[in-house]
């Protein structure tokens, strides 16, 4: 496969991968993704960060950078001051350039399915997740391990574009949706925010969910 030269070639390669292959097309563009991202997420990392200045405001506060990929969200973390922050990425080479940023204090890979995953309970005050849910990305069950590897109290900030809820088999129908009101009313977590940009471009119009477990 070629190697992508904009975001827009990004996006047509990846309508192209399932759940297995994707993490192979991360890997294979991991040292340039930044380039090919260029100004994308400029603005969902803005809605992001500024979520976690008014609910985190604790820059010792250990977070998990969850889905990372290549750190560009945790280079905003980084720049206002958060210094207790993990990459987890399923991608060993997107990882890899994770450390190059010398931003994280420690680095996961690990492939995320229904299983649970290898970290410990309560390990985390703090999740946050940019983009993580998109084509043939994260699945809905994800939300209980953020539930179960947060401390009591712990935030979940987690934005990604809208029309994913829509489009994407593994969370449309209501299917995302249903599983974040489960776990609030099952007692697990509370949803503290839901927020949508302004823009009216599909592909830049971003919705952050907020939630935080009981």
């Amino acid at each position: 496969m070629s190697a992508p030269v904009n975001i827009d070639d990004w996006q047509s390669k990846y309508e192209e991968t399932d759940t297995l292959t994707i993490v192979k097309l991360y890997g294979d563009h991991a040292q340039i993704y930044d380039k090919v991202m260029g100004d994308h997420m400029d603005i969902v990392n803005a809605m992001t960060i500024d979520s976690v200045l008014k609910y985190i405001p604790d820059k010792q506060t250990r977070t998990l950078d969850f889905a990372a990929c290549t750190g560009l969200f945790g280079e905003q973390l980084h720049k206002y001051g958060y210094t207790n922050v993990d990459a987890f990425d399923g991608s060993a080479e997107c990882i890899e350039e994770c450390k190059k940023k010398n931003i994280y204090t420690n680095f996961l890979v690990e492939f995320v399915s229904d299983k649970q995953l290898h970290i410990p309970d309560d390990s985390y005050d703090a999740v946050v997740c940019v983009g993580g849910f998109s084509k043939n990305h994260l699945p809905i069950s994800t939300f209980s391990e953020w539930v179960r590897i947060l401390k009591p109290g712990g935030y979940v900030i987690n934005s990604f574009r809208l029309k994913w809820l829509t489009v994407e088999p593994m969370y449309n129908e209501g299917k995302m949706l249903a599983e974040l009101e489960r776990l609030e009313k099952e007692g697990k977590w509370k949803c503290i925010s839901r927020e949508e940009d302004n823009e009216k471009e599909e592909d830049k119009h971003f919705v952050k969910y907020i939630h935080q477990v009981v």
